[in-house]
Protein backbone atom coordinates (compact mmCIF):
# COMPACT_ATOMS: atom_id res chain seq x y z
CA UNK A 1 0.00 0.00 0.00
CA UNK A 2 1.73 2.85 -1.17
CA UNK A 3 2.24 6.02 1.48
CA UNK A 4 3.45 9.24 1.10
CA UNK A 5 6.27 10.39 3.47
CA UNK A 6 5.14 14.42 2.94
CA UNK A 7 8.34 16.35 4.33
CA UNK A 8 10.33 13.93 2.34
CA UNK A 9 9.13 14.86 -0.71
CA UNK A 10 7.63 18.26 -0.39
CA UNK A 11 8.92 20.85 -3.57
CA UNK A 12 10.88 23.97 -2.11
CA UNK A 13 11.96 26.46 -5.23
CA UNK A 14 14.82 28.91 -4.11
CA UNK A 15 16.54 31.71 -5.78
CA UNK A 16 19.81 32.86 -5.06
CA UNK A 17 22.12 35.54 -6.91
CA UNK A 18 25.25 34.08 -5.76
CA UNK A 19 25.82 29.97 -6.94
CA UNK A 20 28.14 28.86 -4.38
CA UNK A 21 25.35 29.85 -2.00
CA UNK A 22 22.82 28.58 -4.06
CA UNK A 23 24.44 25.03 -3.84
CA UNK A 24 25.31 25.62 -0.27
CA UNK A 25 21.11 26.64 0.31
CA UNK A 26 19.68 23.61 -1.72
CA UNK A 27 22.37 20.86 -0.54
CA UNK A 28 21.23 21.93 3.19
CA UNK A 29 17.30 21.42 2.51
CA UNK A 30 18.06 18.31 0.39
CA UNK A 31 19.65 17.10 3.17
CA UNK A 32 16.98 17.55 5.22
CA UNK A 33 15.09 15.37 3.10
CA UNK A 34 13.58 18.48 0.68
CA UNK A 35 13.22 18.19 -3.06
CA UNK A 36 14.50 21.70 -4.63
CA UNK A 37 15.48 23.81 -7.26
CA UNK A 38 17.62 26.46 -7.50
CA UNK A 39 17.64 29.27 -9.74
CA UNK A 40 20.25 32.50 -9.48
CA UNK A 41 18.37 34.38 -12.71
CA UNK A 42 14.51 35.73 -12.34
CA UNK A 43 14.27 34.74 -15.92
CA UNK A 44 14.67 31.52 -16.01
CA UNK A 45 13.10 30.82 -12.34
CA UNK A 46 9.59 31.93 -14.12
CA UNK A 47 9.66 29.70 -16.72
CA UNK A 48 10.12 26.98 -14.88
CA UNK A 49 7.34 24.69 -14.34
CA UNK A 50 8.56 24.95 -10.71
CA UNK A 51 7.18 28.49 -10.50
CA UNK A 52 3.94 27.46 -10.14
CA UNK A 53 4.00 23.79 -8.29
CA UNK A 54 6.32 24.47 -6.02
CA UNK A 55 5.29 24.15 -2.34
CA UNK A 56 7.06 26.71 -0.64
CA UNK A 57 9.80 29.45 -2.09
CA UNK A 58 12.86 30.29 -0.77
CA UNK A 59 13.93 34.21 -1.47
CA UNK A 60 17.42 35.88 -1.16
CA UNK A 61 16.35 39.77 -1.04
CA UNK A 62 20.09 40.88 -1.46
CA UNK A 63 20.63 42.77 -4.73
CA UNK A 64 16.90 43.04 -5.59
CA UNK A 65 14.99 45.79 -5.38
CA UNK A 66 11.75 46.51 -3.02
CA UNK A 67 9.57 46.41 -6.65
CA UNK A 68 11.50 43.33 -8.70
CA UNK A 69 11.26 41.16 -5.12
CA UNK A 70 7.57 42.32 -4.97
CA UNK A 71 7.16 41.39 -8.83
CA UNK A 72 8.34 37.83 -7.77
CA UNK A 73 6.36 37.78 -4.41
CA UNK A 74 3.12 37.82 -6.51
CA UNK A 75 4.36 35.60 -9.44
CA UNK A 76 5.25 32.38 -7.54
CA UNK A 77 1.94 31.28 -6.30
CA UNK A 78 0.88 33.76 -3.92
CA UNK A 79 -1.29 31.49 -2.17
CA UNK A 80 1.60 29.20 -0.81
CA UNK A 81 4.13 29.80 1.60
CA UNK A 82 7.57 32.18 0.79
CA UNK A 83 10.22 32.55 2.71
CA UNK A 84 12.83 35.88 2.65
CA UNK A 85 16.40 35.51 3.22
CA UNK A 86 18.97 38.65 3.84
CA UNK A 87 21.46 40.63 5.42
CA UNK A 88 19.39 43.70 5.94
CA UNK A 89 16.65 43.15 9.10
CA UNK A 90 14.93 46.20 8.69
CA UNK A 91 14.02 45.74 5.06
CA UNK A 92 13.11 42.33 5.85
CA UNK A 93 10.61 42.91 8.28
CA UNK A 94 9.23 45.39 5.84
CA UNK A 95 8.63 42.81 2.98
CA UNK A 96 7.40 40.43 5.19
CA UNK A 97 4.02 41.58 4.04
CA UNK A 98 4.50 39.67 0.94
CA UNK A 99 5.80 36.62 2.37
CA UNK A 100 5.51 34.51 5.94
CA UNK A 101 8.73 35.09 6.94
CA UNK A 102 12.24 36.33 6.67
CA UNK A 103 15.85 34.61 8.18
CA UNK A 104 18.96 37.07 8.75
CA UNK A 105 21.76 36.25 7.00
CA UNK A 106 23.76 34.32 8.58
CA UNK A 107 21.76 31.14 9.03
CA UNK A 108 22.94 27.73 10.24
CA UNK A 109 21.43 24.47 8.71
CA UNK A 110 19.44 23.38 11.59
CA UNK A 111 17.70 26.99 11.51
CA UNK A 112 16.92 27.13 8.04
CA UNK A 113 15.32 23.71 8.46
CA UNK A 114 13.53 24.70 11.46
CA UNK A 115 12.08 28.15 9.84
CA UNK A 116 11.00 26.11 6.46
CA UNK A 117 9.13 23.53 8.56
CA UNK A 118 7.31 26.30 10.69
CA UNK A 119 6.66 28.30 8.44
CA UNK A 120 4.78 25.61 6.11
CA UNK A 121 2.26 24.83 9.66
CA UNK A 122 1.65 28.78 9.62
CA UNK A 123 0.63 29.15 6.06
CA UNK A 124 -2.37 26.49 6.90
CA UNK A 125 -2.74 27.77 10.23
CA UNK A 126 -2.94 31.38 8.79
CA UNK A 127 -6.42 30.47 6.43
CA UNK A 128 -7.46 27.92 8.00
CA UNK A 129 -8.73 29.50 11.04
CA UNK A 130 -9.70 32.62 9.36
CA UNK A 131 -13.38 33.95 8.90
CA UNK A 132 -15.78 32.54 6.44
CA UNK A 133 -14.55 32.85 3.00
CA UNK A 134 -16.99 32.76 -0.32
CA UNK A 135 -15.84 31.13 -3.74
CA UNK A 136 -19.41 31.92 -5.74
CA UNK A 137 -22.10 29.40 -4.60
CA UNK A 138 -19.50 28.10 -2.16
CA UNK A 139 -19.08 29.44 1.57
CA UNK A 140 -16.74 27.99 3.97
CA UNK A 141 -17.39 28.61 7.95
CA UNK A 142 -14.06 27.32 9.22
CA UNK A 143 -15.15 27.54 12.82
CA UNK A 144 -18.20 25.43 12.43
CA UNK A 145 -16.40 22.85 10.03
CA UNK A 146 -19.29 23.34 7.31
CA UNK A 147 -19.86 24.91 3.77
CA UNK A 148 -22.45 26.67 2.29
CA UNK A 149 -23.34 25.55 -1.18
CA UNK A 150 -26.05 27.89 -2.54
CA UNK A 151 -27.02 28.40 1.19
CA UNK A 152 -27.18 25.17 1.49
CA UNK A 153 -25.35 23.71 4.51
CA UNK A 154 -23.15 20.69 3.93
CA UNK A 155 -21.33 19.18 7.21
CA UNK A 156 -17.68 17.80 6.92
CA UNK A 157 -15.14 16.17 8.67
CA UNK A 158 -11.81 18.54 9.94
CA UNK A 159 -9.48 16.63 6.91
CA UNK A 160 -12.53 16.66 4.66
CA UNK A 161 -12.91 20.71 5.31
CA UNK A 162 -9.21 21.51 5.00
CA UNK A 163 -8.79 19.40 1.96
CA UNK A 164 -11.78 20.82 0.47
CA UNK A 165 -10.46 24.83 1.37
CA UNK A 166 -7.03 23.99 0.09
CA UNK A 167 -8.41 22.89 -3.43
CA UNK A 168 -10.94 26.08 -3.70
CA UNK A 169 -7.84 28.16 -2.64
CA UNK A 170 -5.67 26.87 -5.48
CA UNK A 171 -8.29 26.59 -7.98
CA UNK A 172 -7.40 26.20 -11.43
CA UNK A 173 -3.64 25.11 -10.37
CA UNK A 174 -2.57 21.81 -9.58
CA UNK A 175 -2.05 20.25 -6.46
CA UNK A 176 0.09 17.87 -5.54
CA UNK A 177 -0.83 14.81 -3.21
CA UNK A 178 2.56 15.63 -1.37
CA UNK A 179 0.95 19.37 -1.04
CA UNK A 180 -1.85 18.13 0.35
CA UNK A 181 -0.51 15.44 2.49
CA UNK A 182 2.12 18.16 4.23
CA UNK A 183 -0.76 20.77 4.06
CA UNK A 184 -3.84 18.63 5.66
CA UNK A 185 -1.53 15.78 7.28
CA UNK A 186 0.93 17.70 8.11
CA UNK A 187 4.69 17.78 7.45
CA UNK A 188 5.51 15.25 9.89
CA UNK A 189 3.19 12.71 9.34
CA UNK A 190 2.64 9.81 6.52
CA UNK A 191 -0.73 9.52 5.07
CA UNK A 192 -1.74 6.26 3.58
CA UNK A 193 -2.64 7.32 -0.06
CA UNK A 194 -5.44 5.19 0.12
CA UNK A 195 -7.32 7.62 3.08
CA UNK A 196 -6.52 10.82 0.93
CA UNK A 197 -8.50 9.66 -2.03
CA UNK A 198 -11.06 8.22 -0.06
CA UNK A 199 -11.05 12.13 1.59
CA UNK A 200 -11.32 13.46 -2.37
CA UNK A 201 -13.86 10.99 -2.95
CA UNK A 202 -16.17 12.54 -0.31
CA UNK A 203 -15.85 16.03 -0.58
CA UNK A 204 -16.12 15.37 -4.31
CA UNK A 205 -19.63 13.89 -3.50
CA UNK A 206 -20.54 16.00 -0.14
CA UNK A 207 -19.58 19.51 -2.52
CA UNK A 208 -20.88 18.34 -5.88
CA UNK A 209 -17.54 19.40 -7.59
CA UNK A 210 -18.24 17.71 -10.84
CA UNK A 211 -18.38 18.57 -14.75
CA UNK A 212 -22.25 19.40 -14.36
CA UNK A 213 -22.12 21.80 -11.29
CA UNK A 214 -19.96 25.01 -10.20
CA UNK A 215 -16.41 23.56 -10.07
CA UNK A 216 -15.22 20.05 -11.23
CA UNK A 217 -12.32 18.46 -9.06
CA UNK A 218 -10.48 16.04 -11.30
CA UNK A 219 -7.27 13.63 -10.90
CA UNK A 220 -4.23 14.44 -12.73
CA UNK A 221 -2.17 10.74 -13.12
CA UNK A 222 0.88 10.80 -11.21
CA UNK A 223 0.77 13.63 -9.81
CA UNK A 224 -2.51 15.40 -7.44
CA UNK A 225 -5.60 16.90 -8.45
CA UNK A 226 -7.40 19.86 -10.14
CA UNK A 227 -10.17 22.06 -8.97
CA UNK A 228 -11.64 24.06 -12.15
CA UNK A 229 -14.33 26.60 -12.73
CA UNK A 230 -16.80 24.99 -15.29
CA UNK A 231 -17.77 26.77 -18.15
CA UNK A 232 -21.36 26.94 -19.17
CA UNK A 233 -21.51 29.26 -22.34
CA UNK A 234 -19.90 26.15 -24.24
CA UNK A 235 -22.28 24.45 -26.74
CA UNK A 236 -22.58 20.78 -26.48
CA UNK A 237 -19.94 19.38 -28.36
CA UNK A 238 -22.26 18.31 -31.37
CA UNK A 239 -24.10 21.92 -31.80
CA UNK A 240 -20.27 22.85 -31.82
CA UNK A 241 -19.54 20.91 -34.99
CA UNK A 242 -22.51 22.43 -37.04
CA UNK A 243 -22.19 25.22 -39.49
CA UNK A 244 -23.44 28.54 -38.23
CA UNK A 245 -26.00 29.91 -40.43
CA UNK A 246 -27.04 33.68 -40.56
CA UNK A 247 -30.73 34.00 -39.62
CA UNK A 248 -32.75 35.02 -42.48
CA UNK A 249 -30.23 34.03 -45.24
CA UNK A 250 -31.49 31.22 -47.48
CA UNK A 251 -29.76 28.12 -46.96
Amino acid sequence: MPIIDAIRSMKLLTFENDPDNSWSLNNTLRQAGYHCRGYCSIDVLLESPWAGESDMSIIDSDGLDDERLGYLAQALSPDRPMLFVGTDEHRLAGLSRDADGYLVKPVSARGLVACVKSTLSRAWDRYATSGPMAFGRYVFEPHGRSVLVGGRRVSLTQKEFQLALLLFRNVARPVSRVYIAGTVWRHDERINVRTMTAHISAIRSKLQLRADADYALSPIYNYGYRLDPVRRNRLPAARQAMPLIPVGVPG
